[in-house]
């Protein structure tokens, strides 16, 4: 595996190349195609994942089939490591978006990985960036309106995983409206209307497959 990869792995950072050497020794490397379940909610755990390529969504899925997404993962973010930690069932499910290349971590190796104290660092840096945006979207959900919600959705997507462009806007990869839906708790028809809306009121602009934010659009939908 090229260390260099794994260098670009926000939880290896500040790793020495001899502990990445020694790192890959304990991981498997898979490659898995779009809408693979990885892991399901309640299932018992004993692997953590790490995304070297391709993306993920964290799901909460109903008897009914209604989804409720949590967060999407990249290149460089993990998930899975809650149960390797308590020993408990998994607490969502979690499936391919598209092509996902991905190393895999077993427990006893996971919690040797702890030891070193740039890993241990980096992890807690993790949970703690996670817990703020867990609170962050229970406050969304709780205060803002629709479109509110599916703009703020934007605005993090866009600093998550957008690309800054000459005249200030900021573009990123467009999830669909029903992944849309599933992230603020609406319908897709009301998806459908509100980016309407956002794109009328000159907000946003749809270019194919991405979404572009206008300079601006954070001071018109502040933070609840």
């Amino acid at each position: 595996m090229d260390l260099k990869l794994l260098e670009s792995v926000p939880l290896f950072k500040g790793m020495s190349k001899e502990a990445l050497e020694n790192l890959v020794q304990l991981t498997t490397r898979k490659n898995y195609p779009k809408d693979t379940t990885l892991v399901e909610e309640n299932e018992i755990g004993d692997s953590m994942y790490m995304i070297l390529s391709g993306r993920v969504k964290v799901a909460n899925i109903a008897q009914d089939g209604k989804e409720v997404i949590l967060s999407v993962l990249g290149p460089g973010e993990f998930f899975g490591e809650m149960a390797l930690l308590d020993s408990e069932p998994r607490s969502a499910t979690v499936i391919t978006l598209a092509k996902t290349e991905m190393m895999v971590l077993r427990r006893k190796d996971f919690l040797q990985l702890l030891e070193n104290k740039e890993i241990l660092s980096n992890f807690l840096a993790t949970l703690s960036g996670r817990l703020r945006h867990a609170n962050a979207q229970i406050k969304s959900l709780a205060l803002l309106d629709v479109l509110g919600r599916i703009a703020r959705l934007f605005l993090d997507l866009a600093k998550k995983e957008g690309r800054k462009l000459l005249d200030g806007s900021i573009v990123f990869r467009r999830p669909t409206h029903q992944e849309i839906a599933s992230m603020v708790g609406t319908s897709r028809e009301t998806v459908s209307r509100m980016i309407g809306d956002l794109s009328r009121d000159d907000y946003i602009k749809i270019s194919g497959k991405d979404i572009i934010i206008k300079e601006g659009m954070d001071k018109a939908f502040p933070s609840a």
